[in-house]
């Protein structure tokens, strides 16, 4: 949902191109903790072509790095090295390679292009109604942030992640949609966009794989509204600014910039397997000292492979405190695709043990109707061998 303030910039553009606005089409900011793992990257900020050009360093350099990864050459630790100084690419012996996973996402090595996250434009469209008006918005993932261009109404948007791939993907696509031809359709805008080292648990990630319809970026269950999402964005008489920021949620920088509030959605980027409590820490004290007396910011997790939410609101009133609150929360619960011990049992997330959740009482559903189950069927155990020994 794009507000009239754009159309008006896309006019002023189009009748004063040498605008400093204007002459920035897309932007790619990063965080602290990213300069410092990535050697290839020399500023905290890169605009237009210079983005292209650093994505092609970090792909020269990052597919070296997951060749050692992935075993398919010999580990240089000079080559190593020269990509990062503070990330151990190595794994021991009989490791699989989807462990330890963190290192080959930061080098680009073990991409979730297919969202797992169930009835995102639903979300969305339950945020609107919560946050209605302009507002800055931040979203992780890929499919994810064609949804929250559809369906919320920003003053910006940007695509936040700590996979310099997943926004690399998301340059690639616009620029494509930039300068598309006329006929063109949405699947062969996508097919425009080459994808490396995507995910994948049953077999070793390929270098390449050629992206071959909606299905590659969202589950069977999502593809009508992941489709829909990329029609819309693709179908634009003009796309607004590209804005990228590559970094974790707990090093970024969230606080709006015109407007009063910012919605950022971090589908489960919460979890102890990207945030450890330190980081969350980090993350509590960036919005302490950060945030603007007035201004709010929204925190929107949603459970893996589910749609259940949670929504939390941090806002800085005027004696400089930091105030904390569950806007709404849904029944979290681990999905079956986690281990045996876990699957099915509700959890808490750091905000809610900071907040001694527990203890609370009249935080309601975001979602007051229920939200769909997708527990998958529990595979049959093997019944004992009854067999007579002799």
């Amino acid at each position: 949902m794009l507000p009239q303030t754009f159309f008006r910039i896309v006019l002023l553009c189009s009748l004063f191109p040498l605008l400093a606005h204007c002459a920035s089409r897309a932007v790619l900011r990063i965080t602290p903790e990213h300069q410092s793992y990535l050697r290839d990257i020399s500023s905290d900020a890169y605009k237009n072509s210079s983005i292209g050009e650093l994505f092609t360093v970090l792909e020269t350099h990052g597919d070296e790095i997951c060749n050692m990864i992935f075993e398919n050459t010999e580990f240089n630790e000079e080559i190593a090295r020269n990509f990062s100084t503070t990330l151990n690419f190595r794994k021991p012996a009989k490791q699989k390679w989807y462990n330890n996973v963190l290192p080959s996402l930061i080098a680009g090595c073990f991409n979730f292009f297919k969202m797992n996250d169930r009835g995102v434009d639903g979300i969305f469209r339950l945020l609107e109604t919560m946050y209605p008006g302009l507002k800055d918005c931040y979203t992780v993932g890929f499919a994810q942030y064609y949804m929250m261009y559809q369906e919320m109404q920003c003053d910006r948007l940007v695509a936040i992640d700590a996979d310099w791939r997943i926004l690399k993907a998301h340059y690639d696509f616009h620029e494509v949609v930039r300068n598309k031809a006329a006929d063109a359709d949405t699947i062969s805008l996508l097919r425009g966009i080459e994808l490396g080292w995507i995910a994948h648990f049953d077999v070793q990630p390929p270098r390449r794989e050629a992206v071959q319809n909606e299905v590659t970026f969202c589950m069977a269950t999502e593809r009508d509204r992941c489709l829909r999402s990329f029609e819309y964005f693709t179908g634009l008489p003009a796309i607004r600014r590209t804005e990228l920021q590559l970094g974790f949620i707990h090093d970024a920088r969230l606080e709006p910039r015109n407007a009063d509030l910012s919605v950022v959605f971090m589908s489960n980027a919460l979890d102890w397997e990207y945030t450890n409590r330190e980081q969350f820490e980090k993350l509590y004290l960036s919005m302490h000292d950060n945030l603007p007396r007035g201004k709010k910011v929204a925190i929107v997790y949603q459970s893996g492979d589910s749609e259940d939410i949670a929504v939390y609101e941090m806002i800085k009133a005027d004696n400089d405190e930091l105030h904390i609150s569950i806007r709404c929360r849904d029944i979290l619960r681990w999905s079956d695709r986690y281990k045996k011990v876990l699957r099915g049992k509700s959890y808490d997330t750091w905000f809610d043990e900071l907040l001694e959740r527990r203890k609370l009482t009249g935080v309601p559903r975001c979602h007051v109707h229920g939200t769909r189950n997708f527990r998958e069927k529990p595979k049959p155990e093997k019944k004992p061998d009854t067999k007579t020994r002799t």
